[in-house]
C-alpha cells in the first residue's frame, strides 16, 4: 500500500526546494517553446482554472464531469482513472493502485471539496443507471451494458475533444488535464518533487515536459540571473 493520504503534499503551497526555471534548466540544459496539439501531434494544450471550470460545467453527463474531474484534481493518467473501482474512492482518497499505474507504484490522492461532490453526483447518476448502488468491486467508468469492464479510451477522448470543439479550446486531450496541473502549481509555488509526488512521474526529467512555461517566465528567470 502507498504512503498515508496525510503525508501527501498540498501542491497549492510553496515548499522548500529549487524552482521550475531553475530545475528544468539543469535538466534540460534549455527551455524550449511548447508546440500547441495540431492533428494529434505536438504537446496537450495547459488550460486556465477558467477553461478547465467551463470544460466542467459543458460536460454532457454526470460520468464525464466526475472522470474530467479526478484527471483535473489528481493528475492522474486517463488509462489510471478508468482502470478505478468505487474500491478505490473511499473514506475521501482515491487510491491508484500499483498494478494499473505506469511506474508500478501505488498513488494515493485527497479528494478536494469539488472533486468530492462530482464523485457523490456521479455515484447517484451510476445507481439511477445500473439499478443499484456501486460495490467496491465494481469499476467507476464501466462500458455501456457492464458493470465490471471499463469504457475504452477511444470514448472518453471524444466526448472531450467534442466538448472542447464546443468550447472554442483547441490542442485539448486528456492529457492536458496532467499538464494543466502540473504548469498551475508550479506557477502557484510548489516545488517539482512535490508535484512530481502527485503526477506519479518516474522522474523530473519526465515531469519537466508537462510544464508551460510562457515567456513572462523566461524574463523573470533572464533577469535573476
Amino acid at each position: 500500500m502507498g504512503r498515508s493520504a496525510a503525508n501527501w503534499p498540498d501542491c497549492s503551497s510553496a515548499l522548500g526546494g529549487c524552482s521550475f526555471l531553475e530545475t528544468a534548466t539543469r535538466i534540460k540544459g534549455v527551455i524550449r517553446p511548447q508546440l500547441v496539439k495540431v492533428n494529434r501531434n505536438g504537446q496537450a494544450t495547459v488550460l486556465t482554472p477558467k477553461q478547465l471550470d467551463q470544460l466542467l460545467a459543458a460536460a454532457p453527463s454526470a460520468r464525464y464531469r466526475a472522470l474530467w474531474s479526478l484527471q483535473r484534481w489528481s493528475a492522474a493518467r486517463i488509462s489510471e482513472t478508468l482502470a478505478l473501482t468505487w474500491g478505490d474512492v473511499v473514506a475521501g482518497h482515491v487510491t491508484y493502485r500499483k498494478a494499473t499505474t505506469k511506474t508500478k507504484a501505488t498513488r494515493q490522492i485527497r479528494c478536494t471539496d469539488r472533486l468530492a461532490a462530482a464523485l457523490a453526483e456521479y455515484r447517484l447518476a451510476w445507481a439511477e443507471e445500473h439499478g443499484h448502488a456501486p460495490i467496491a468491486s465494481e469499476a467507476l467508468f464501466p462500458a455501456a451494458g457492464s458493470t465490471t469492464s471499463r469504457m475504452s479510451r477511444q470514448a472518453t477522448d471524444k466526448a472531450l475533444r467534442a466538448t472542447a470543439t464546443k468550447l472554442g479550446f483547441e490542442g485539448v486531450s486528456t492529457h492536458s488535464f496532467r499538464r494543466s496541473f502540473a504548469t498551475g502549481a508550479v506557477k502557484r509555488g510548489a516545488t517539482l518533487p512535490a508535484v512530481q509526488r502527485v503526477t506519479g512521474h518516474s522522474s523530473l526529467a519526465g515531469l519537466t515536459p508537462y510544464i508551460e512555461v510562457d515567456q513572462e517566465d523566461v524574463m523573470a528567470a533572464l533577469a535573476g540571473a
